[in-house]
């Protein structure tokens, strides 16, 4: 059974993404999202090149409190956008599921910076 990580997660919100297998270079993320009284799960593919690149930029985001960075679905146009906004603050929005799905779900989650460190130990443990 893979592991669940919780990048978010208190009685309103929660972002959970969890590895379920690799194929050659290829991830597929499962993408849990509660927001409120709405909730979805969607599969994520992605690129081993590409969480790399996440990494190296939330590192970056981390040192200089600016930036973003986006995570898509290689399949859809689903996507989980990570800012770091005025104050340290890390806004998250996102849309799980594609436009072109029977159901989807847009979010947004507002956190401090220090959920960062958490989220790239999850990121790099997708790798191993």
């Amino acid at each position: 059974m893979n592991d669940i990580d919780a990048v978010i997660s208190n009685d309103s919100q929660l972002l959970c993404l969890e590895h379920l297998y690799t194929v050659d270079d290829y991830l597929t993320l499962s993408i849990r999202v509660k927001s409120g009284g709405f909730s979805g799960e969607s599969n994520f593919c992605i690129s081993k090149e590409r969480i790399n690149l996440i990494i190296e930029k939330l590192r970056e985001m981390q040192r200089n409190l600016l930036g973003s960075i986006t995570l898509d679905d290689y399949d859809s146009d689903a996507n989980i956008i990570f800012k770091v906004s005025g104050l340290g603050h890390l806004v998250i929005t996102g849309q799980i599921g594609g436009s072109h799905a029977e159901h989807m779900l847009k979010f947004k989650f507002v956190s401090d910076q220090t959920i960062i460190n958490g989220l790239i130990d999850i990121l790099n443990s997708f790798l191993r």
